[in-house]
């Protein structure tokens, strides 16, 4: 869920999530890193294209596009898990594992509540139709799973217990076991995305979802880089600076802009204060004119008149008044 409250025809109310209100995403991402490989925003069932099928297959089928017969295995909550969507995924190529909810369609009646009473130390239940497994095991409290890669096979767990300090043993399916590693890489994806989010506040929902692709890409370079060098001690918060660095690098030293009305030139005083021309007492003495001599482009006017106040030579007339009239006064 990425945090949304503004008026949006698609913005989803979820009271259970901590985030009650925004746009939801669908993420496929890496067990192990937490690497986003796929997402897609929920902008209401017309979605999806597919049809005769129910809207969490069109979901997982739309998210494991490009990654058919590759020997991967998807794991999935109890939301999307359903018998039909599993043997579509192994006609696929693709393995599946996930909880299930039991009032599914094609779920055997057998290991419903009503029907299977399980408490906590009993075995759990397998039941099998072709490749597909489910089970039906009972710890802290009942669950339920589905597999297509899985058998009835079981792992000894060694778990903490109040009235025994070494703990107990158990038996527990492989099939939750291995749920239960590779789910995490989802929370661990929004574990990473929340730790440096800065959260924008803005009415355009546009915003909001760049902010959030912003954020999805920033995580995927740095699991890349980290991959890459792993035995950098390179931090998250450290690979931001440095992204910021790199991309503001070539505008270093070029000067920006100043937003608003442009600040006037400072008057010099030549323009302002009372001025009058005078001679210099000795005649032969006639340095270059300020206004109209340039030696550079070969023209040379020199005088014997000046400027009291400023104390630069210039004609007594023409120059005079354009030395301290005109911003730019040179001709």
């Amino acid at each position: 869920m990425v945090k949304y409250k503004g008026r949006l025809i698609f913005r989803q109310y979820m009271p259970d999530k901590p985030t009650k209100y925004g746009i939801k995403d669908f993420v496929l991402a890496e067990a192990n890193t937490g690497f986003c490989l796929k997402v897609i925003t929920y902008t209401g069932k017309h979605s999806f294209q597919r049809e005769n099928c129910p809207l969490t297959t069109q979901v997982v089928l739309e998210l494991l596009q490009g990654y058919e017969h590759l020997g991967h295995v998807v794991y999935m909550d109890n939301f999307y898990t359903s018998p039909e969507l599993f043997m579509e995924l192994q006609s696929r190529g693709i393995g599946a594992c996930g909880t299930v909810r039991v009032n599914r369609r094609h779920m055997p009646l057998q290991l419903k509540p009503d029907r299977l009473k399980l408490k906590r130390g009993d075995n759990p239940v397998f039941m099998r139709a072709d490749n597909l497994v489910a089970l039906a095991w009972h710890d802290v409290k009942r669950v339920t799973c589905l597999s297509t890669v899985h058998t009835n096979n079981l792992c000894e767990k060694q778990i903490r217990s109040k009235g025994n300090p070494a703990g107990r043993k158990l038996d527990k399916p492989v099939a939750l076991e291995e749920y239960n590693c590779k789910m995490a890489g989802v929370d661990r994806l929004d574990q990473i995305l929340g730790t440096y989010a800065y959260g924008h506040k803005s009415t355009k929902w546009y915003h909001t979802v760049y902010h959030r692709l912003r954020e999805i890409a920033l995580t995927n370079g740095f699991l890349l880089f980290k991959q890459a060098n792993s035995d950098s001690t390179m931090t998250a918060a450290d690979f931001r600076k440095k992204v910021v660095d790199s991309l503001l690098e070539e505008y270093v030293g070029v000067p920006f802009a100043k937003r608003g009305r442009p600040a006037q030139r400072a008057v010099p005083d030549r323009l302002t204060e009372r001025h009058f021309p005078a001679t210099y007492e000795d005649k032969k003495y006639k340095p270059d004119c300020v206004v109209c001599s340039n030696r550079q482009l070969k023209k040379r006017h020199q005088c014997n008149t000046y400027c009291k106040q400023c104390n630069v030579a210039m004609h007594a007339i023409g120059c005079f008044e354009r030395y301290h009239t005109l911003q730019d006064f040179a001709l």
